[in-house]
């Protein structure tokens, strides 16, 4: 019984040792197949239990020295965004079976004396009434797969815009510009006043329009604008009907930095190309 113990004893022992050597390489690959198999799975039940996993592990890897300066580039099936050196955004999405989907994100902060914090966003979106205009939390976020994070001073030294895509439902997707501050203390809030259309504030931005079309949504640093297409239906008997809303050929709007916030332009006269990270976020799934 005694050798048992023991045998027992020393078998604990080499796990956590194990545990401990781990590389943050080794973590990547590790995160990397289990990303690959949130989206691979057959059914929901067990994409979710992948998921749990997936955030365990990603919880555990960015816990360990040096993960904040780690580019885990290398994990297929996630958004990682970075923006001065302060923060640092790990951002997924689960897709079901009846064309839904779920949003997950770790927000990784460098606070002072070189302290860091993780901070889970709970994805609220189906709870939430009239978005353009709610303040909300970590705990009620607006959930959506962020593909760019644009942080200028003119909007506060605590305040960062995100550009996001969402999957909406099997017949719209949804373009989303949002606006998240944090607290020195490393507290998060989502929708702030910033975007001025028709002299009234806005707390973000969300596009709808059909799920067979690709509207670009980008920031353009040298003019300080967010460029993106103007949407319209085929016809006015569909007005209101986003299911069928797209890009107009020729017409792109614009919302301009402009002081402290973000001003809404019509018609700004510029070429966008259509390039590949407008058509990485219309579908995790490669619809």
């Amino acid at each position: 019984m005694l050798k048992t113990f023991f045998s027992f004893l020393l078998t604990l022992i080499v796990v956590h040792a194990f545990s401990q050597e781990k590389s943050l390489a080794d973590y990547e690959v590790a995160l990397n197949q289990l990303s690959i198999d949130l989206i691979s799975e057959a059914n929901d039940e067990s994409k979710l239990k992948v998921n749990e996993e997936f955030k365990s592990l990603l919880n555990e890897a960015l816990s360990k020295k040096g993960s904040f300066d780690f580019p885990f580039k290398n994990i297929r099936a996630i958004s990682i965004l970075k923006s001065n050196d302060k923060v640092k955004i790990y951002n997924w999405t689960l897709p079901f079976n009846d064309e839904t989907y779920q949003y997950f994100a770790i927000v990784q902060l460098k606070l002072a004396n070189e302290q860091y914090k993780l901070i889970e966003l709970i994805d609220k979106s189906s709870e939430i009434t009239k978005p353009e205009t709610q303040t909300l939390t970590d705990k009620t976020w607006f959930g959506a797969l962020y593909y760019e994070i644009i942080y200028d001073k003119k909007l506060g030294s605590d305040t960062y815009t995100l550009l996001g895509w969402d999957g909406d439902y099997n017949l719209t997707n949804k373009k989303i510009i949002e606006v998240m501050t944090i607290s020195k203390s490393g507290a998060i809030k989502f929708g702030s006043a910033l975007f001025k259309v028709d002299k009234k504030p806005q707390k973000r931005v969300i596009f709808t329009y059909s799920e067979t079309a690709v509207m670009s949504l980008k920031y353009h640093p040298k003019e300080n604008m967010i460029i993106f297409d103007y949407l319209v239906p085929p016809n006015s008997n569909l007005n209101g009907v986003f299911e069928y809303y797209g890009p107009s050929l020729d017409s792109f709007d614009a919302f301009i930095l402009e002081k402290n916030h973000w001003k809404f332009q019509k018609n700004i006269d510029v070429k966008l190309d259509k390039n590949s990270k407008d058509r990485r976020w219309t579908d995790p799934n490669g619809k």
